[in-house]
This record gives C-alpha cells, structure tokens and sequence, in this order.
C-alpha cells in the first residue's frame, strides 16, 4: 500500500528540479554523458539551454564525442535569444547515447558519446542541460574550461533508498589525446557496470584511456552491492591530461526503507579550482535525526581532499575528514527552517561542497536534488544578466520560480536590483529581509519568490545567484551557484625535482600584488616570495616534509591556492600506533589505531604490516580501512603517495590479568626499500593494574561436642577488606558424612545460594564492597558419631586476592 501512495503522489505532480542553472560563462563546454538505471526511469524529455549576455548575435557549434564535424551549429545566440538543442533538432529522448548511454555502452570507452559546444568567435556563453520524466527531472550546467581538472574526487549523495531504480554514475570526456585517467580510492566493494553485466566491473582500481573526445560512464547500480551506496562517494579521478567529469544520481534517494527517488546530477571542478569557505541555502525540505535516526533530505556535504581536513560550520567545528572521506551536516545548522535558510561551512584545506535539498514542503521526501556548491570569495562579480527562461523546464511551464542570492553584508540591500521581464515589460522586484548564517559576518542571504520571465540581478557589491523552481506541489529546486567563473587561478607548482629534498615550490600564476607561504597551517616568518625554497643551505633553512600552500593578495582580496603536500624522493612509509587509554585494569577495554602513510613520491608494492598482539590482552575486534587482516599481519597491497590507512583493534583486559608494562611493536614490509627518512612511532605501552580485594573466612561450630540426634549450626563469615569490591565470589564449604543438610532452619543471605551436595556457597549475585561482610549459617542434623570436621575455602573469585588462591583444596 505504501509503495503504491508513492506511485500515485509522483503521477500526481510532476516533480522537477533542477541544479545549476546559467552557473559559467564560457566559450567552450563540456558534456560528458551519465547513465540512468533503466531508460526513462530517471529522465525522457531533454533539452539544453544557452544564453549569454552579449549583445551581438553569434552562432555555436555543437560536437558529438571525438567527431571533428559539428552535428549542429546554431546561430542567432545573444541577449534575449536564447536557443536549445532538444528532440526538434537532434537530441533524442531517453538513452540517446548523447547525454544518456545505454547498458551496452557503460563501463566502456565511446568515441560517439558526450558533447564538447564551441562559440568559433570566442563568445562567451551559459550551457544548461535539463532533462525530465513523469515524475522526476534534473538539471545540469557546465562549468567551461573550469570544468577541465587533473586531479578530482567523485561527489554526490548517498543513495540510500529501497528502490530498484537507483543508480550513481560518473561520467568523464578527455579534452586531449593521449590521456590516462585512474580511479581508485572507493570501497572494493563496489561493483561497477560493464555492458550488460550489472556488476561487471570488479577491479579496486581502473585505468582507461581516452583520446580528444573520447568518453567513459561508470555506473553504480544501488541494489547490485551494499557498498554501491556510497562506496564510491570520495574516489579519486587522476589523469596525466586534462579531462572533464560530471556526477550524480538517476535516480537517488536518501530515507532508509522509502522508495522515494529523484534526479540529482551536476559537474564538478578540479581539485586545483575548489576553496574553503563555503554559503549553503536550503530548501523546502526536513532536517535529520527522526524517531527512526533517518538522515534528512536538508543538508550539506562536505568530501575532503587531503588527510586532516576540520570541517567547521556556523564557527563550530563538526570534526576532521581526510582524503576521500565525507561528512553531512545535518539540517538544524541552517539559519532557519524554512526555504531560503543559509549556512556558512569552512574547512581547513580545499574541500568539495554539494548539497542535497527538497523541492516539495513538508513530507515530499521524493523531491531531492544536488548542487555543486561553488566556494565564495572576494572575486565574486557584482551582476547577473540574463537569466532567461526562469520558468521553463526541458518543455514544461513551472508555475512559481524564485531565486537565491547570497550578497556582500556590507552591501546595502537597498543597492542589490532584481528585475524581471515579463512579455517585454520589466518591473523590480522588492527584496525581502535577509538571513544572516551564523559564523560569518561578510555575508548576507535572500530569497525571491514568485518570479517568472527573465531575470537580472545587479549590485554594488559580490553576490552570487541561484535558482528555485517548482511545479504544483512537488516542487523541484534550481540550484544554481555562480563564482566559477571568477575563482582566481592561484595554483602552486612543485619544481626542482618534485619531491624532498630537491622540491621547491612555486605560484604559477604571477602577477599578484603580494605572497604569503603556510606550512601546515601556520604562516611561515619570511617567506613573502612567489617562489619558496624548502631548503637553503646559505641559511641553514630546511622546512621539511609537509602540507604548503600560498596565500596573495592583489588589491584589497586575497585568495588561499590549494594545499600541495610535498613527499619524499625515497619510498618512506610512516607507521604510527596509538593507544585511546595506556592505563588498564579488569574488563576494561582500550582501542588501539595503527596508521600507515606513504610518504615516498612513488607507490609502493605489496605492502604488509606485523602486528603481533600482546598475549596480556584478549582481541575484541580488529577493522582495517583498508586491506584485509589475518593476524598478525594487515595485508595493504600497493599504496599511493600520500594515501593515509587505519587499523583499528579493540582489545579487552581479562579477569585477574597478568601486572605489568606491555609493550606492542609494529613493523612494514614491502617490495620497495624503506628510507625512513620520517620518524615512525612503533611502539605503544600499556599498563596493567589488577583490581585487587582480600577476602578474610572465619567458620565457626555452635557445638565441639555432640550425640546423635542433635542440631549443629556452622557459622561461615566472609568479609572483604578492599581496597576493591569483590564481585563472583564463591565459597566451598562441604559437610562432612554423619550429617544431614537441614535447608528449613539454615540462614542463607540475600541473593546468594548454599548448595549441599557440591558445598558451594555462591555469591556471584551480590556484590561485597569495601569493609562488607556476609554471614551463612548452615544447619545440619548429626546421623552418626564418626566424622570429622572438613576445611573451608574461597573457590572463586573475579579478582585477584591479595593473600589466598581460590580453589587450592586449603
């Protein structure tokens, strides 16, 4: 029934959103192809939309795959005309093997995939793709040259849903011969699609090569492998040439145990053209943490790029990430609740920021969809001109749109000019009041609803605009955040041998008014240059291995480069163990972390960690991030500069532990040669103390005589003297034959047990603190007159005993 409640509200309302629309102007685009689970399941109706703010007509040309031919060339493009490439001249619906590839062609390389679009003049224009169905749609924009990247990670959400028809799919073109591209760095888990083989695709790592043109799909069927959740979420895309790449779910949804899905796709940018302060504004969606724990369908993710990266949001930090791992931050860290509600992220290095937002109020959890969010800087322009066909979407008419704007805060509001054409009129659009994230005091938030036509916004001061676009009540979302195009080129390059001792740093781009070099966070006194020598015997300078980066400033803006880290020019594997607690007794558990780094400029081969564990110290669980383990060895593999793995192992202190300092060593070994030009740390040192107690028995008899017939009652008083309670305590007290147990009359205490025929006393029910005492008193009836008197004992206890052994027959 619920499955079919579902069905019915996605044929009701035809959902649509849409991310990043109008988002780079450039005079040359790129884009490479996806792939959508099933055909038509996620989109049917496609069209792409370009517009620019010249002034002067000009025609583009529109390339399939590697051909030298332009499929089409359309001419007329400027300001008030814009044109679209859809089924009426060329674009076919559904998997067209255009925009969409079939099963056949995934997992394999296409020379008649994707599309590159070109203005032979050099206008610059915007280059929007929108694609629908009957219940979902999504948009994506490419970001130019921008686009183009050596090094990038792949982004997206996670596609949590219970839904045949969710899938994740990375799509790359190469924009010159000759080009190799890797992946690697997702779960080993995943499964990919190679043609019609759904998972069949198994390697930890890919090498594809690509010529101009040429492109690739990989596709992640949801419910081919658990790990095709969000295994792949953070794998990194290398290549020796530039390339271009775009991402996202067809479909994706983000509720455990829901069948609500949607579109969520866009285009990344190379690690080289990302930042560290990021604006979010939300949509008309929930935050997370539900009666069921449920993630929401509101919040950010944040997908590192180096090891050690602190991701703060609002001022707070909310942790550290390292290279290829996410984080989402829920919800509740926007400003409000309600669509238009900001948040300011930072971290520490230059991380990737998509978002995951709801088109639909309330409960329309089906109507997700993705930005890539570009960073905010100082750069950012002070117009956007023509957004045109606000309110039309892949050939359906939206009933509202709205747009985002996030602004300068010390830009008047009174200066920021929305205006809107309608039918050739143009009238101003009042702007409401801002929001104001929490963190920052340099940027301000506004949402403008009810808007249709076309679309200009200008300021006197930064701003950056988005989209929102929706449809009845399933609203869909149209995320579109500028500053691409304007993020400065402030890119460090590693010279003079590329790698420790002989590597020096270098800004390549020159021209700036002022340089400042960091290492590792911290400023480095002196060295103001744009170029930055590690080391300098003249003044005995040697900064080391390290992360670096270069802060310039030209005029009153100053803008961070990426962080480089700098390796070693010998294989160098660093191996550190730590220890959460070093001071351990009884049952208490600690958890210690083995981390292993490549630090040699080169991979490394059949790397193996010896770990062999200390006797003292019962193994609870052992999780490697990465590898396989099969004590006492953590089987790595091979292993990439810079690439960072854990092992984590929990181990439990037993009862009655052996006392002492215990010492755990690890060690590597690999094909390779290790220089440890890097201090290890292979030791980690706990200390045990045994809880200790001093159990004291005292038994005394009512009678030293007796006759048959008479009554004898044994008097057992057991007291603990500390300094620890004794907990499990066992007492074995047998009588002897020529007496009889009498159980009506004998005084047994509390939560403890006599049992007569094994004589055991069992106290393991209680507890006996410090000082405590307990009494038994044990009745028995004399049947003859030879026997004698048997010995007492304590026979077990959890604890050691300071002056008995249990259990010794004394």
């Amino acid at each position: 029934m619920k499955k079919l409640l579902i069905l019915k509200a996605f044929i009701c309302f035809l959902f649509l959103f849409e991310t990043g629309i109008y988002a780079q102007l450039d005079s040359e685009h790129f884009l490479p192809p996806l792939k959508q689970v099933s055909n038509n399941q996620a989109i049917q109706q496609q069209s792409i939309y370009f517009s620019t703010p010249e002034t002067t007509a000009f025609p583009i040309e529109i390339y399939r795959g590697a051909s030298t031919s332009p499929l089409l060339t359309l001419t007329g493009l400027e300001k008030g005309n814009p044109l679209i490439f859809d089924s009426s001249n060329g674009l076919a619906n559904g998997d067209n093997n255009i925009t969409l590839v079939t099963n056949a062609n995934t997992g394999n390389v296409l020379t008649n995939s994707g599309l590159r679009i070109v203005a032979p003049g050099g206008e610059k224009f915007y280059v929007n793709y929108r694609g629908r169905s009957g219940a979902q749609a999504g948009s994506l924009t490419s970001k130019g040259e921008k686009a183009k990247g050596l090094n990038f990670r792949w982004g997206g959400i996670p596609n949590r849903a219970t839904n045949s028809n969710l899938s994740t799919s990375l799509g790359m073109m190469a924009t010159e011969d000759g080009t190799t591209v890797r992946v690697f760095g997702y779960d080993t888990n995943c499964r990919f699609r190679q043609g019609n083989s759904r998972g069949g695709i198994t390697a930890d790592t890919q090498t594809i090569i690509l010529e101009k043109g040429e492109t690739f799909v990989l596709e992640a069927a949801q419910n081919e492998t658990t790990a095709n959740i969000d295994g792949w979420l953070g794998a990194s895309i290398t290549s020796n040439k530039p390339i271009v790449i775009s991402v996202g779910g067809l479909n994706v949804g983000v509720r455990e145990g829901a069948q609500s899905r949607d579109v969520g796709i866009d285009q990344p940018v190379g690690v080289a053209a990302l930042g560290r302060e990021y604006v979010f504004v939300r949509g008309n969606g929930i935050n997370g943490n539900d009666a069921l724990g449920r993630i929401g369908t509101e919040f950010p993710i944040i997908v590192a790029t180096a090891d050690g990266t602190e991701v703060f949001a609002g001022g707070a930090s909310l942790g550290t990430i390292n290279n290829g791992d996410y984080m989402i931050i829920d919800g509740s860290k926007y400003s409000s609740n309600s669509a238009g509600g900001s948040m300011y992220v930072t971290t520490s290095k230059d991380a990737y920021a998509y978002q995951c937002l709801q088109g639909g109020t309330g409960s329309r959890i089906q109507t997700i969809g993705m930005n890539f969010i570009a960073p905010v800087n100082c750069l950012l322009p002070s117009l956007m001109d023509e957004i045109s066909d606000i309110d039309r979407i892949a050939g359906t008419a939206s009933n509202v749109s709205a747009i985002t704007i996030i602004a300068s805060r010390i830009t008047n509001p009174a200066n920021i000019t929305v205006n809107q054409t309608v039918n050739g009129v143009t009238t101003q659009v009042t702007l409401p009041v801002p929001e104001f994230p929490t963190g920052t005091t340099d940027w301000q938030t506004f949402y403008v609803d009810e808007l249709e036509g076309e679309i200009d916004i200008s300021s006197t001061g930064n701003i950056a605009v988005g989209t929102f676009m929706s449809l009845g009540q399933n609203a869909g979302l149209a995320g579109y955040f500028s500053g691409f195009d304007t993020i400065p080129v402030v890119e460090v390059e590693i010279t003079d041998g590329g790698c420790y001792p002989k590597t020096s740093l270098q800004e390549a781009t020159g021209g700036f008014d002022a340089y400042q070099w960091y290492q590792d966070g911290s400023a480095i006194i002196g060295e103001t240059n744009q170029k930055l020598l590690l080391i300098d015997a003249a003044t005995n300078k040697d900064l080391g291995l390290g992360n670096f980066y270069v802060k310039v400033t030209k005029g009153t803006c100053s803008y961070d480069s990426g962080v480089v880290s700098v390796y070693n020019c010998d294989p160098d594997i660093v191996l550190t163990k730590t220890a959460d607690v070093t001071a351990l007794t009884d049952e208490e558990t600690v958890v210690f972390t083995v981390k292993v780094e490549s630090s040699g400029i080169d991979p490394v081969s059949n790397l193996v960690i010896n770990d062999t564990f200390p006797s003292e110290l019962d193994l609870v669980n052992v999780i490697p991030s990465f590898g396989s383990w099969a004590s006492p060895n953590w089987t790595i593999g091979d292993m990439n500069a810079g690439q960072i793995h854990t092992l984590t192992i929990e181990a439990k202190v037993p009862k009655k532990p052996d006392e002492g300092v215990f010492t755990n060593s690890i060690s590597n070994t690999q094909d390779q040669v290790d220089s440890n030009l890097t201090t290890d740390d292979l030791i980690e040192s706990v200390i045990i103390t045994a809880k200790k107690i001093d159990l004291s028995l005292i038994k005394t008899v009512d009678k030293s005589v007796v006759k048959l017939g008479d009554t004898v009652v044994f008097t057992l008083v057991l007291k603990n003297d500390g300094p620890q309670q004794a907990t499990g305590v066992q007492v074995k007290d047998i009588l002897p034959n020529g007496l009889t147990y009498d159980a009506g009359n004998s005084v047994i205490p509390n939560n403890t047990s006599y049992n007569s025929v094994s004589g055991i006393w069992d106290l393991s029910n209680i507890i006996i603190s410090n000082g405590a005492t307990v009494v038994l008193q044990i009745v028995a009836t004399v049947n003859t007159v030879n026997f004698k008197l048997n010995t007492t004992e304590i026979f077990k206890t959890e604890q050691k005993d300071t002056d008995s052994i249990p259990n010794n027959s004394n």
